[in-house]
């Protein structure tokens, strides 16, 4: 067998691993909850051992990002997908975001245990650095989103359009962590603390 189709055999057996452990933790999390659900269960549920399944995720809080890194991929698709461009820019920013608290408050507790995992382990590693990679995917869709904007003089010709995608991003996270830590209800959240904050930093764009 050639070199470069062993090579190929190799990568789609690790692509198949990557996906069964990640269906895996998936079921399990929805089964039984993240707290208790054990690595052991996700490796017998994959079909590997439990030192394969430490080749892929470091720890539980890994497996969890892990799910959430591909629903995550379609919701920033799905966000930018259909703003109807006669709507104001404050409202197709709001409804950009909106997307990501709605897909969060289909589990709000799991999702607060996925924002914990984001946000208070150290170092960018394994999973944590693929997040990290996608955080940054989504604030270059918004740049060039308000680079558009900026043409179409809904902002002002001299806007960092990179400056302000991080302070959107910014403010979206600062409302998120008040929902996530039960300081307003969903509706609240997205149609008074993300509208507003975001109104004012819209103010500032022109």
């Amino acid at each position: 067998m050639p070199e470069s189709t062993k090579e190929g055999l190799r990568e789609r057996n690790k692509r198949q691993k990557f996906e069964n452990i990640r269906r895996a933790a998936q079921e399990l999390f929805k089964e039984k909850g993240f707290e208790a659900t054990t690595t052991r269960e996700i490796a017998e549920r994959a079909g590997i051992g439990t030192g394969t399944l430490f080749l892929y995720a470091r720890d539980k809080q890994d497996l969890l990002i892990m799910v959430y890194l591909e629903s995550i991929e379609k919701i920033i698709e799905e966000s930018f997908a259909n703003l109807p461009p006669q709507k104001p820019l404050l409202d197709r920013l709001v409804a950009i975001f909106s997307h990501f608290l709605r897909f969060y408050a289909l589990d709000q507790e799991t999702a607060r245990l996925y924002i914990q995992a984001l946000t208070f382990q150290k170092g960018l590693e394994g999973q944590r650095l693929e997040a990290a990679r996608q955080i940054a995917r989504f604030q270059q869709k918004l740049t060039t989103y308000l680079e558009q904007a900026r043409q179409q003089g809904e902002i002002g010709p001299d806007v960092d359009t990179e400056q302000a995608s991080r302070n959107l991003f910014g403010l979206y996270f600062q409302a998120l962590g008040g929902w996530l830590g039960g300081l307003t209800d969903l509706e609240t959240t997205i149609n008074h603390s993300l509208r507003n904050a975001f109104a004012l930093q819209i103010r500032g764009l022109h």
